[in-house]
């Protein structure tokens, strides 16, 4: 396997270009289907890159980034890694993007004393396996969906919704946010009248939503993947009128419904959670945006947003660490308290886990948008 190595950045300082250059690794999907998911967070740390810089890099020196290919499989994944540790000597990793790829370099990334970011890879568990008490050098900055679903929890106790029914797509992803948002719920004293999966490949929603209007609910938690199309076709259907948020689509859900319906209102208290949106506005998230879509003409995702931020927090361990060595830098991401566009700061909890805001979405004149922020 080659790595794709990458000078981010045209303009250097003399005293940076003459420099040793500082090195960090990312290792992300470069191959394969979901390539183009990997070709997000690259483009993240590109823009992240170009303008550390341009503005002198770290050190006085430049930073360059070597990407390693995981093809969101382990066994290419944990030789990737390996060869950026042996060969390349990076102090730093961000990645890894795909689940069970991340799971298998965390005590790779342990063993060798080298700090890993996780920056897209969601999951409470590589929290609950991070920190002083387990593996001391990953740093997990992307919100989890224990932060995702209590947030939403905060916000539906907000707004005085006494209960709920929940119901999720049959997929690993699913079930953990249907997981979190029960007990999210209960924590918030919010009652649980329906906790239901969709199987695989349903085609008539009816007996699902018989099953959720059964304890009447005040709202409907909806934790989606493949089924949204059919399920808020079946919600049209349905003749229900409950509102619905969750994790899902927005967009996909408002394409799914009738022009009808959605002039009649049938979709106008529809919301969700997000832990990154382009149309959050402020100032930096804008700014991100208008670069992104600049350089590749495309809207950036939470993926490419995330690598994006955490390319800058490694760059900020290092600057305030004054080296590069791993040791220095694992010290260095502990005492964070850099801030993150979204608001707050990547500041990391005993699990060295931040905790950035959360973007409630609803519509506004038909359109998401944010309405929000927990």
């Amino acid at each position: 396997m080659r790595f794709i190595v990458l000078a981010a950045g045209l303009l250097f300082t003399s005293l940076a270009h003459a420099a040793e250059p500082v090195k960090i690794g990312i290792t992300t999907i470069l191959s394969g289907p979901m390539a183009d998911r990997g070709q997000q967070e690259q483009y993240g740390a590109q823009i992240a890159l170009e303008r550390i810089n341009q503005a002198g890099g770290v050190l006085g020196r430049p930073v360059e980034a070597f990407y390693a290919d995981n093809a969101c499989k382990p066994e290419v994944g944990v030789p990737a890694i390996k060869r950026l540790l042996d060969e390349v000597h990076v102090p730093v990793i961000i990645g890894a993007l795909c689940t069970p790829v991340t799971h298998a370099i965390m005590p790779v990334m342990a063993q060798a004393k080298v700090p890993l970011v996780i920056a897209t890879s969601a999951g409470q568990d590589f929290v609950d396996a991070s920190g002083p008490s387990g593996n001391d050098f990953a740093f997990k900055t992307i919100p989890s969906e224990v932060d995702i679903m209590r947030g939403l929890a905060h916000w539906l106790k907000s707004k005085d919704v006494k209960s709920i029914a929940v119901v999720a797509d049959d997929g690993e992803f699913q079930h953990a946010n249907a997981i979190a948002i029960v007990k999210a719920a209960k924590d918030a004293g919010i009652n649980v009248t329906a906790d239901e999966i969709i199987p695989k490949d349903t085609k008539d929603f009816g007996a699902v939503f018989d099953k959720l209007k059964g304890g009447s609910p005040g709202q409907l938690v909806a934790i989606l993947g493949p089924s949204t199309a059919g399920f808020f076709k079946g919600y049209e259907a349905s003749g229900w009128k409950v509102p619905v948020t969750g994790r899902f689509d927005l967009a996909g859900a408002l394409a799914s419904a009738s022009q009808a319906f959605r002039d009649a209102g049938g979709m106008a208290e529809l919301s969700g959670i997000a832990v990154f949106t382009p149309a959050l506005d402020k100032p930096g998230v804008q700014d991100f945006v208008a670069s992104y879509k600049a350089h590749y003409g495309i809207m950036p995702t939470q993926r490419s947003f995330f690598v994006f931020e955490a390319t800058y927090l490694v760059v900020d361990a290092i600057r305030r660490a004054g080296s590069d060595q791993p040791a220095a830098i694992e010290q260095a991401l502990k005492t964070s308290t850099m801030p993150s566009r979204l608001g707050g700061s990547y500041a990391p909890d005993d699990h060295n886990h931040a905790h950035t805001p959360l973007q409630i979405l609803g519509l506004r004149d038909g359109k998401p948008a944010v309405i929000a922020v927990e």
